[in-house]
């Protein structure tokens, strides 16, 4: 008997490239078809931190450039924009960063917290 001819007798490999039926988390990637789309969420919130991130300095160093104007001083306005920095970073970490990360495991997964901003009340 040949070589190729054993091949035939045994059964092919069965090759699964993705899982068969119902994903048990499936509903968490469904998408509602009234809501904008995932990506465009994600665009609006890098917007919304980058905006945090600039007007915050910009807001208190701008606020310093007056007052040291006013009192005849030049060291303010880095206050300023040092604290406008911090507090932009503070604003960002409470608004986004304190979600809860869901755990592993099955039904008992928390649901992550929805991002609560301008955009998504």
């Amino acid at each position: 008997m040949s070589p190729l001819r054993r091949r035939v007798d045994t059964p092919q490999p069965r090759l699964v490239t993705r899982r068969e039926g119902p994903s048990p988390d499936a509903h968490r990637w469904a998408t509602d078809p009234e809501s904008p789309n995932p990506a465009a969420q994600a665009d609006a919130l890098g917007a919304t931190v980058l905006a945090y991130l600039i007007s915050g300095p910009l807001l208190f160093g701008g606020i310093g450039w007056l007052l040291d104007r006013w009192l005849g001083t030049s060291l303010i306005v880095a206050v300023g924009a040092l604290l406008g920095m911090g507090l932009s970073l503070y604003v960002i970490w409470l608004r986004y960063g304190t979600s809860q990360a869901p755990t592993s495991g099955g039904d008992t997964a928390l649901p992550g917290a929805k991002p609560h901003n301008e955009e998504n009340p």
